[in-house]
């Protein structure tokens, strides 16, 4: 008999993880699109106010530097870019949720070497390759999919020849809360699964 009650109660736990699970799948996510003009991030590279190391919403930026370089045509808009100096690369990793990319991207009209951007998937796949040349106005990109990183590649032997990424705009969807509450009843009904097992014993 008391085996009995121990199903009865798990069948109806198992019914809950159900509907847990038809709930949290089918409640759809808010995107969520966060914009970047780095103006605010940084200030002049002469006098080393520039920010190498931050985040935009669920990108994390490091290896360039956001601020003024004092070069009006790597500049989309205002009078801060995020900036990758010459023989160096730049990174963007970014979160698990993140759907989206956009951004303008541009070489320096006196570099004598290509910048080269690359997408990556979580697996260290390519999504997308950019070349820019030094005859290149800036170049609008877009990159959608499950976007791990992004290198930024200046192959430039001068480290004064920068190129340059504005107006940068991420895109993420969170997972919807009602996903949460369906793993931790799967672990709960695991425990509870172990016990009642014992407990038939």
């Amino acid at each position: 008999m008391k085996h009995n009650c121990i199903s009865i109660t798990f069948n109806h736990a198992i019914r809950l993880v159900a509907l847990l699970a038809f709930f949290g799948l089918t409640s759809t996510a808010s995107a969520v699109t966060l914009s970047e003009d780095f103006e605010n991030i940084g200030g002049f590279l002469t006098d080393g106010a520039g920010i190498s190391d931050f985040n935009v919403g669920a990108a994390h930026f490091t290896g360039g530097v956001s601020g003024i370089g004092r070069i009006p045509e790597l500049y989309s808009s205002g009078k801060h870019a995020w900036m990758v100096k010459g023989g160096q690369t730049g990174v963007i990793q970014f979160g698990a949720d993140v759907t989206e990319v956009s951004f303008h991207a541009k070489a320096f009209s006196q570099a004598e070497g290509s910048s080269v951007i690359t997408a990556f998937d979580d697996t260290g796949n390519i999504i997308e390759t950019i070349t820019l040349n030094n005859t290149d106005p800036f170049q609008k990109v877009a990159i959608s999919g499950a976007i791990d990183r992004i290198e930024f590649v200046n192959n430039d032997s001068d480290m004064n020849r920068m190129n340059s990424l504005d107006d940068f705009s991420v895109t993420s969807v969170p997972l919807p809360p009602a996903l949460g509450l369906f793993g931790t009843a799967l672990l709960a009904i695991a425990g509870f699964s172990k016990k009642a097992t014992s407990a038939a014993k």
